[in-house]
């Protein structure tokens, strides 16, 4: 005959083995059990998807945009922030909505940071003009910004001018920012801004 005290260790190991088997299975079980679907979630989000391309259709259809720059560009942002929720889903209704809302970014984004970038310029020129800066848009899209005084001869001046616009002349995706301080083909420095394409979401 086997002591008690043997005996009951062996016992105390099988439920030990028998304990340890059951936590692996049940994490198993929860990690290979498929995820339900939130069908509420989903309803809100076709909702939500649906109520920005209204949202979208309605800038599209109407003419300039007299709200403020920092608001505008909000805007956009909030239309990428959905935009980068929803591209994932595996739901095929929401699947079919991302495709259109995609089309009516791409569209807005098009129609409108041409637009905010005019405006941006506009809406600097009076006080750029009290300290002897000229500012100017180029290219095919606007996205060349241009600025002209004297006082951008040191690079210093360049860079630290530089620090200052860097956020808003990225979100409002120029591509190029150039410094002349007279009227000689040699006395201008630029700056290539890796910013996005207004077809980029």
């Amino acid at each position: 005959m086997e002591p008690d005290n043997h005996k009951k260790s062996k016992i105390g190991k099988y439920i030990v083995y028998i304990l340890l088997i059951g936590a692996a299975v049940g994490i198993a079980m929860h990690f290979l059990k498929p995820e339900p679907v939130d069908t509420a979630s989903n309803r809100n989000m076709t909702l939500f998807i649906k109520n920005k391309i209204i949202d979208i259709d309605k800038k599209l259809n109407t003419g300039e945009d007299e709200t403020d720059i920092a608001t505008r560009i909000s805007w956009h942002k909030s239309n990428t922030a959905l935009y980068n929720e929803v591209k994932n889903s595996h739901d095929k209704t929401i699947d079919g909505q991302r495709k259109e809302l995609e089309e009516k970014i791409v569209q807005v984004q098009t129609k409108e940071f041409p637009r905010l970038r005019d405006a941006y310029v506009a809406s600097k020129t009076e006080v750029l003009g009290q300290e002897h800066i000229a500012i100017s848009l180029s290219g095919d899209k606007k996205d060349i910004l241009t600025f002209t005084g004297q006082m951008f001869e040191p690079k210093k001046t360049q860079k630290d001018f530089m620090k200052n616009i860097h956020e808003i002349v990225y979100d409002l995706r120029f591509k190029k920012i150039v410094y002349k301080w007279s009227e000689s083909q040699k006395d201008i420095a630029d700056y290539e801004i890796d910013s996005k394409k207004d077809t980029e979401i």
